[in-house]
């Protein structure tokens, strides 16, 4: 009502700049978790390798794919085990770059609309970090 009309478009840019920087921080968030989530698999995958390699190839071993198990040999099973191990690793190699990707986008953005965030900013009373550790470590404990 009573604001100047730069003042509303300068706030609405600021909102978008903002959303912006919290999209970008989700997207990377995302990644982060299906990185770790096909690390899981890997890793559960190597143990099955590991125990698997020491059985007879010729043993029955039984797999579940989908809904359903399936009677196979252990090299069998092993190898298809194996593959999917080597997918994941490349899978995960692709999401690394794409991270790598999001974080300079993030960091472009950061650095293009000169964004602060709260950790840059000074303590409030003007305290150093230093001097509230200070002020920390000569309390009493009960």
């Amino acid at each position: 009502p009573n604001v100047p009309r730069s003042t509303m478009g300068d706030e609405e840019e600021a909102q978008k700049i903002l959303q912006r920087l919290q999209a970008l921080k989700q997207q990377r968030e995302m990644i982060i978790s299906k990185i770790t989530e096909l690390d899981n698999e890997h890793t559960e995958h190597t143990l099955v390798i590991d125990t698997l390699q020491p059985l007879p190839p010729e043993r029955r071993c039984f797999r579940m794919i989908g809904e359903v198990l399936v009677e196979r040999t252990n090299v069998e099973v092993l190898q298809a085990v194996m593959q999917n191990r080597d997918m994941l690793k490349r899978a995960m190699e692709e999401f690394a770059e794409q991270l790598k990707a999001k974080e300079r986008e993030l960091l472009d953005h950061i650095k293009k609309h000169n964004i602060r965030q709260t950790s840059d900013i000074p303590r409030a009373q003007g305290r150093t970090e230093e001097q509230a550790e200070q002020r920390s470590a000569s309390g009493v404990l009960v």
